[in-house]
Protein backbone atom coordinates (compact mmCIF):
# COMPACT_ATOMS: atom_id res chain seq x y z
CA UNK A 1 0.00 0.00 0.00
CA UNK A 2 3.01 2.53 1.04
CA UNK A 3 4.98 1.79 -2.38
CA UNK A 4 1.25 2.62 -4.50
CA UNK A 5 1.05 5.67 -2.47
CA UNK A 6 5.12 6.81 -3.38
CA UNK A 7 4.66 5.80 -7.02
CA UNK A 8 1.01 7.63 -7.20
CA UNK A 9 2.82 10.87 -5.32
CA UNK A 10 5.76 10.36 -7.88
CA UNK A 11 3.23 10.54 -10.90
CA UNK A 12 1.55 13.60 -9.55
CA UNK A 13 4.56 14.99 -9.01
CA UNK A 14 5.76 14.70 -12.65
CA UNK A 15 2.47 15.63 -13.83
CA UNK A 16 2.40 18.99 -12.47
CA UNK A 17 5.74 19.65 -13.47
CA UNK A 18 5.21 18.68 -17.07
CA UNK A 19 1.79 21.27 -16.72
CA UNK A 20 4.00 23.69 -15.61
CA UNK A 21 6.66 23.38 -17.91
CA UNK A 22 4.11 24.00 -20.84
CA UNK A 23 2.29 26.82 -19.15
CA UNK A 24 5.32 28.70 -19.17
CA UNK A 25 6.72 27.58 -22.91
CA UNK A 26 3.43 29.02 -23.92
CA UNK A 27 3.69 32.10 -22.35
CA UNK A 28 7.27 32.44 -23.30
CA UNK A 29 7.45 31.11 -26.77
CA UNK A 30 3.85 33.35 -27.30
CA UNK A 31 1.94 30.34 -28.93
CA UNK A 32 -1.50 30.09 -28.78
CA UNK A 33 -3.56 28.01 -26.41
CA UNK A 34 -6.72 26.12 -28.04
CA UNK A 35 -8.99 28.72 -26.19
CA UNK A 36 -6.81 31.33 -27.40
CA UNK A 37 -7.10 30.10 -31.09
CA UNK A 38 -10.83 30.16 -30.27
CA UNK A 39 -10.69 33.57 -29.73
CA UNK A 40 -8.76 34.80 -31.85
CA UNK A 41 -11.08 33.42 -34.30
CA UNK A 42 -14.59 34.18 -32.59
CA UNK A 43 -13.09 37.91 -32.51
CA UNK A 44 -12.15 37.76 -36.59
CA UNK A 45 -15.80 36.50 -37.27
CA UNK A 46 -17.54 39.34 -35.08
CA UNK A 47 -15.53 41.77 -36.72
CA UNK A 48 -16.57 40.66 -39.98
CA UNK A 49 -20.32 40.82 -39.29
CA UNK A 50 -19.85 43.71 -37.45
CA UNK A 51 -18.65 45.16 -40.79
CA UNK A 52 -21.46 43.55 -42.48
CA UNK A 53 -23.86 45.02 -40.19
CA UNK A 54 -22.63 49.05 -40.94
CA UNK A 55 -21.88 48.30 -44.68
CA UNK A 56 -24.63 45.74 -45.73
CA UNK A 57 -27.39 46.78 -43.54
CA UNK A 58 -27.90 44.11 -41.49
CA UNK A 59 -27.82 45.64 -38.41
CA UNK A 60 -30.68 43.61 -36.91
CA UNK A 61 -29.20 40.39 -37.72
CA UNK A 62 -25.85 41.54 -36.33
CA UNK A 63 -27.98 42.70 -32.98
CA UNK A 64 -29.61 39.41 -32.93
CA UNK A 65 -26.82 37.65 -33.02
CA UNK A 66 -24.94 39.66 -30.31
CA UNK A 67 -28.00 38.99 -27.93
CA UNK A 68 -27.84 35.23 -28.74
CA UNK A 69 -24.55 34.87 -28.16
CA UNK A 70 -24.00 37.33 -25.76
CA UNK A 71 -22.40 34.99 -22.62
CA UNK A 72 -19.80 33.21 -25.27
CA UNK A 73 -18.84 36.23 -27.04
CA UNK A 74 -17.85 38.46 -23.50
CA UNK A 75 -16.07 35.03 -22.27
CA UNK A 76 -13.87 34.63 -25.42
CA UNK A 77 -13.46 38.45 -25.25
CA UNK A 78 -11.67 37.96 -21.77
CA UNK A 79 -9.82 35.30 -23.52
CA UNK A 80 -8.65 37.36 -26.16
CA UNK A 81 -7.92 39.71 -23.44
CA UNK A 82 -5.77 38.01 -20.92
CA UNK A 83 -3.67 36.06 -24.49
CA UNK A 84 -2.35 39.45 -25.17
CA UNK A 85 -1.61 40.22 -22.32
CA UNK A 86 0.20 37.15 -21.59
CA UNK A 87 2.25 37.66 -24.45
CA UNK A 88 3.14 41.09 -24.01
CA UNK A 89 2.30 42.56 -20.58
CA UNK A 90 3.53 46.06 -21.06
CA UNK A 91 1.35 46.48 -24.15
CA UNK A 92 -1.15 43.85 -24.19
CA UNK A 93 -4.19 46.03 -24.08
CA UNK A 94 -2.83 47.91 -26.78
CA UNK A 95 -2.07 45.04 -28.80
CA UNK A 96 -5.62 43.55 -28.11
CA UNK A 97 -7.41 47.13 -29.72
CA UNK A 98 -5.21 47.01 -32.22
CA UNK A 99 -5.61 43.31 -33.73
CA UNK A 100 -9.19 44.17 -33.00
CA UNK A 101 -9.06 47.04 -35.29
CA UNK A 102 -7.05 45.96 -37.90
CA UNK A 103 -9.66 42.99 -38.11
CA UNK A 104 -12.23 45.71 -38.70
CA UNK A 105 -9.94 47.61 -40.87
CA UNK A 106 -9.56 44.13 -43.00
CA UNK A 107 -13.26 43.58 -43.31
CA UNK A 108 -14.09 47.14 -44.58
CA UNK A 109 -11.65 46.59 -47.33
CA UNK A 110 -12.94 43.54 -48.50
CA UNK A 111 -16.00 45.22 -48.17
CA UNK A 112 -14.70 47.96 -50.56
CA UNK A 113 -13.18 45.27 -52.70
CA UNK A 114 -16.33 43.19 -53.49
CA UNK A 115 -19.46 44.20 -51.52
CA UNK A 116 -21.76 42.21 -53.43
CA UNK A 117 -20.03 38.74 -52.33
CA UNK A 118 -19.19 40.26 -48.72
CA UNK A 119 -22.27 41.15 -48.06
CA UNK A 120 -23.79 37.85 -49.49
CA UNK A 121 -21.25 35.71 -47.86
CA UNK A 122 -22.05 37.77 -44.22
CA UNK A 123 -26.05 37.06 -44.67
CA UNK A 124 -25.31 33.38 -45.48
CA UNK A 125 -22.90 33.38 -41.91
CA UNK A 126 -26.03 35.24 -40.01
CA UNK A 127 -28.25 32.43 -41.19
CA UNK A 128 -25.98 29.77 -40.54
CA UNK A 129 -25.77 31.41 -36.45
CA UNK A 130 -29.15 32.12 -35.87
CA UNK A 131 -31.05 29.67 -37.90
CA UNK A 132 -29.65 26.34 -35.76
CA UNK A 133 -27.95 27.89 -32.99
CA UNK A 134 -24.98 25.91 -33.28
CA UNK A 135 -22.25 26.81 -30.66
CA UNK A 136 -20.05 29.86 -31.06
CA UNK A 137 -17.05 27.90 -31.07
CA UNK A 138 -18.11 25.58 -33.97
CA UNK A 139 -19.40 28.77 -36.00
CA UNK A 140 -16.17 30.44 -36.12
CA UNK A 141 -13.90 27.26 -36.02
CA UNK A 142 -13.58 28.39 -40.23
CA UNK A 143 -12.77 32.14 -39.46
CA UNK A 144 -9.63 32.97 -40.83
CA UNK A 145 -6.89 34.55 -38.90
CA UNK A 146 -3.84 36.09 -39.30
CA UNK A 147 -0.99 33.47 -39.84
CA UNK A 148 1.43 34.76 -37.34
CA UNK A 149 -0.70 33.44 -34.54
CA UNK A 150 1.32 29.95 -33.49
CA UNK A 151 -0.88 27.22 -31.89
CA UNK A 152 1.18 25.94 -29.09
CA UNK A 153 2.13 22.42 -29.77
CA UNK A 154 0.50 19.95 -28.04
CA UNK A 155 2.78 17.07 -26.29
CA UNK A 156 1.53 14.22 -24.91
CA UNK A 157 3.93 11.15 -23.24
CA UNK A 158 1.99 8.60 -25.61
CA UNK A 159 3.31 10.51 -28.73
CA UNK A 160 6.94 10.81 -27.65
CA UNK A 161 9.12 8.33 -28.95
CA UNK A 162 11.31 8.85 -26.52
CA UNK A 163 8.78 9.72 -23.38
CA UNK A 164 10.35 6.88 -21.61
CA UNK A 165 14.08 7.78 -22.05
CA UNK A 166 13.51 11.02 -21.29
CA UNK A 167 11.36 10.58 -18.10
CA UNK A 168 12.66 11.75 -14.96
CA UNK A 169 13.62 9.36 -12.24
CA UNK A 170 11.26 9.37 -8.95
CA UNK A 171 13.40 11.07 -5.96
CA UNK A 172 14.52 8.65 -3.31
CA UNK A 173 12.75 8.27 -0.36
CA UNK A 174 15.43 7.10 2.09
CA UNK A 175 19.51 7.90 2.27
CA UNK A 176 21.86 5.15 0.74
CA UNK A 177 22.60 2.52 2.99
CA UNK A 178 26.64 3.16 2.39
CA UNK A 179 28.67 5.69 2.70
CA UNK A 180 30.88 7.50 -0.14
CA UNK A 181 33.91 8.78 0.13
CA UNK A 182 34.30 12.46 -0.38
CA UNK A 183 36.26 13.70 -3.11
CA UNK A 184 40.15 13.91 -3.23
CA UNK A 185 40.09 12.61 0.88
CA UNK A 186 41.03 9.67 2.59
CA UNK A 187 38.11 8.58 4.12
CA UNK A 188 38.35 5.23 6.25
CA UNK A 189 35.91 2.70 4.53
CA UNK A 190 33.64 0.84 7.31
Amino acid sequence: MRKMVKTGAAALMLVCMGSNVYAAAATASGCARPADMNALRTAAMQQRLMVAALSCGESQSYNQFVRSYQPELQASDKNLQAYFRRVNGKTGTADYHAYKTRLANASSMAVINDSVGYCASAKASFEEALGSKVQLVSFTSQAVIDQRFVPCPITTASTSDDAEKKAPVAPRTRPAQRSVPAQGGNVAQR
